[in-house]
């Protein structure tokens, strides 16, 4: 509102400015200018326009693209819909035709003839409407999805040809200061000239700063040469380093150690037959270790027999002999006693047993 010579003007963040218009007011000094009429006004929407700035941001051509192609299949979606209710009026239109030819007085009923070809007639035009409207919209949306995976492409190129030129500016930066680290570093080992060792670190950091200064004269000029090529698409874009995971090793499947009083054959946990020689240690599957225990092929390693005839045999085996024992082929009898754990820790000795004996009995006769 203005009244005499006060005015309002509200910013869009700023405190409402109350003042007087004059050459030297404080107000003009703050950034209001004397204004008066349509001058005012222009002044007035300049103000709103930069308060509504965010509303009317200007979108990217990926924006637009993206609308564009979200637009298109919804309006493909809809000519879907309609097409396939448009199939189904037609599909029903020319089956009561057919019905019509079929059941109908034909030299009688040619108006409602003429009325059913005009419904199947309206309704193949709607139909073939509804396609060809349906085909140009799936080319425009592939022709959305073309440009818009174009679109993709040259942002990708352009954040590759960035992050390119700023490593190399990076390397660039660093490299000077690595030289004089060089330089300074062998002139403080050319000191130890009487120390053959410290000569040689010396020589050998001066011939490597001399190499890398002349290697990355080369590979920074060719790579300044690639940011462009990247940006238009002529080189491809650099593959990533890839990032090493650390894998976790496997749990090992449990195993058990006897001290086999056979020779035996068995498998691992892999499968693979391996082969265990007798009066020797062997490690193998829990399962399989108790079966050896339970046929007496092996005892625990704690057996005092172990200390005694372990390696007594001194190697001398053969694994295909006959009496050479596979542990994964035995049959166990579950009926036995020893494959009972109460009784083969109570450890019974059986009673001797004698030959059977003939009696004789008189039995009286009747």
């Amino acid at each position: 509102m203005i009244g005499g010579d006060y005015f309002r003007i509200h910013g869009p963040s700023d405190p409402a400015i109350i003042g007087r218009r004059h050459k030297n007011s404080p107000l003009r000094q703050c950034g209001v200018v004397r204004t008066t009429g349509g001058v005012f006004a222009d002044h007035f929407a300049l103000t709103m326009l930069e308060s509504m700035t965010p509303f009317f941001r200007r979108q990217s051509l990926m924006e637009k693209l993206e609308t564009e192609l979200a637009s298109l299949r919804t309006r493909a979606a809809a000519l879907n819909s309609r097409h396939s209710a448009a199939e189904a009026a037609h599909d029903d239109a020319k089956a009561k035709l057919q019905r019509h030819h079929l059941e109908a007085n034909l030299d009688a009923d040619d108006k409602t003839r003429a009325k059913l070809e005009a419904a199947v007639s309206n309704c193949a035009v709607t139909r073939d409407g509804y396609t060809d409207a349906l085909a140009e919209v799936k080319t425009k949306i592939a022709d959305a999805e073309q440009k818009l995976a174009a679109e993709r492409a040259t942002i990708e190129r352009k954040a590759a040809s960035e992050t390119l030129a700023r490593d190399l500016d990076a390397v660039e930066r660093a490299l000077p200061d690595y030289l004089a680290a060089g330089k300074r570093f062998a002139d403080t080992l050319e000191k130890l000239h009487f120390h053959p060792e410290s000569g040689a670190m010396a020589l050998f950091i001066g011939n490597t700063a001399t190499q890398v200064e002349v290697a990355a004269g080369f590979a920074l000029v060719e790579l300044r040469g690639r940011v462009d090529a990247i940006r238009d698409g002529i080189a491809p874009i650099p593959v990533a380093m890839p990032v090493s995971a650390s894998v976790s090793a496997p749990e090992p499947s449990p195993a058990m150690t006897v001290f086999m009083l056979k020779s035996s054959h068995y498998r691992d946990h892999d499968g693979r037959k391996r082969f265990a020689g007798q009066w020797e240690d062997a490690t193998m599957p829990v399962t399989t270790a108790q079966r050896a225990l339970r046929q007496g092929v092996a005892v625990p390693v704690t057996d005092a027999r172990r200390a005694q005839l372990r390696g007594s045999r001194g190697g001398d085996f053969n694994p295909r002999a006959p009496d050479v024992i596979d542990l994964d082929a035995v049959e166990e009898a579950k009926s036995l006693p020893h494959n009972n754990s109460v009784v083969r820790e109570a450890s019974f000795t059986p009673l001797p047993t004698k030959a059977p004996r003939t009696i004789l009995i008189d039995v009286p006769r009747s």
